[in-house]
């Protein structure tokens, strides 16, 4: 049988699993096809075997679609895929898996710690990671929501260092069409001007006077100041302490506060206002003619003599006689009772306000 080598075909006496022919069906997997020898089947078998205990020669058919991007990183680029490699790629990834969640715990464990809310509302130290998220971006919203604003004024109202000198410039050259451009807020300024076609019935400024109003009192936060003269307050403006000339804590001083209205264009002084003074009277005492009579009944005629009789006698009976004589005095009253002009010199005009 030195001459039969893996083969069936020639040998007188088949003595070896070489020369017995396998009969059975092709197997593909295996790599097994009716005609090869015993001896190959059995190789065949022990190498599938083999591979098969240590998971090499397994290979899964598992449809691409369901593997994850996360799986299909460890896995190889090329060839077919083995039980090995698939196991191989799930624990690696699970793995991978397993750092993540430690992380995200880790993460979780800082974020649960309390919190330093300093200027945030609505939460507490201990509030939730959401709670205290929403709170942040409350606050930022707001935050904007103010600078916003802030840019705004600061447009409208303010302007840079670099852009004043042309402002200033404008104004003074009178490039703004807006009469109140070139007013002061809330001041109160004489007008001259005759010519009222400037403002409508109530005293507002229309056209290029708009917010300009003539201090007659007929629209709201203008002074009436017809008829009126500015006094500075006593009250609302702080500083040191008053002069007595002003003090209203002191008898006769009146007290001004915002608006204030008060004085009089006429006084009638009463009798407790005029100085103290004296009249001097003069009495006259004419006697028209009198009697005396003396003690026995006879009668003594004197006309216009003097009041005191004495010396005379009457059948040898001597008597006094005094005359009583009675003077009245009338002072007559003078002054009409009528008031004092109280005003000031003066010179009549408007005055017009600019209220933004």
């Amino acid at each position: 049988m030195s001459n039969c080598s893996n083969c069936y075909n020639g040998c007188t006496e088949i003595v070896s699993d070489r020369c017995v022919k396998y009969t059975g069906i092709d197997v593909p997997v295996l790599g097994i096809q009716t005609g090869d020898s015993l001896s190959f089947v059995e190789q065949a078998l022990i190498t599938f075997l083999t591979s098969t205990l240590d998971g090499t020669g397994i290979k899964p058919i598992i449809n691409d679609t369901i593997i994850c991007d996360l799986v299909r990183q460890y896995l190889p680029t090329c060839g077919e895929l083995s039980l090995n490699d698939v196991l191989s790629a799930i624990i690696k990834a699970a793995c991978d898996l397993q750092e993540q969640v430690d992380a995200i715990d880790a993460t979780l464990t800082t974020l649960n710690a309390d919190y330093t809310i300093d200027c945030l509302t609505g939460v507490t130290a201990s509030s939730d990671t959401h709670a205290i998220v929403q709170a942040v971006i409350n606050k930022v919203c707001a935050l904007g929501v103010s600078l916003n604003a802030l840019a705004l004024d600061l447009h409208t109202n303010y302007v840079t260092i670099a852009n004043i000198n042309s402002y200033i410039s404008a104004y003074i050259n009178g490039e703004s069409s807006l009469i109140s451009s070139k007013m002061i807020p809330y001041v109160a300024v004489p007008y001259f001007n005759p010519d009222l076609s400037n403002f409508d019935g109530t005293g507002a400024g229309i056209g290029n006077w708009a917010n300009i109003y003539l201090c007659n009192g007929a629209n709201p936060g203008v002074p009436d100041l017809r008829g009126r003269v500015l006094v500075g307050t006593t009250t609302g403006m702080n500083g040191g302490a008053l002069s007595s000339a002003v003090d209203p804590a002191i008898p006769g001083n009146p007290a001004y506060s915002l608006g204030t209205t008060t004085g009089l264009n006429q006084v009638t002084l009463g009798s407790t206002q005029i100085p103290s003074h004296t009249h001097t009277a003069t009495a006259i005492s004419i006697d028209s003619g009198h009697t005396h009579t003396n003690v026995t009944g006879s009668t003594i005629l004197s006309n216009g003599g003097p009041e005191y009789l004495s010396g005379y006698s009457n059948n040898g009976t001597s008597g006094v006689g005094y005359a009583n004589i009675t003077t009245s005095v009338t002072i007559n009253p003078t002054g009409g009772g009528l008031p004092h002009q109280n005003n000031q010199p003066a010179i009549g005009c408007y005055f017009i306000i600019y209220i933004p």
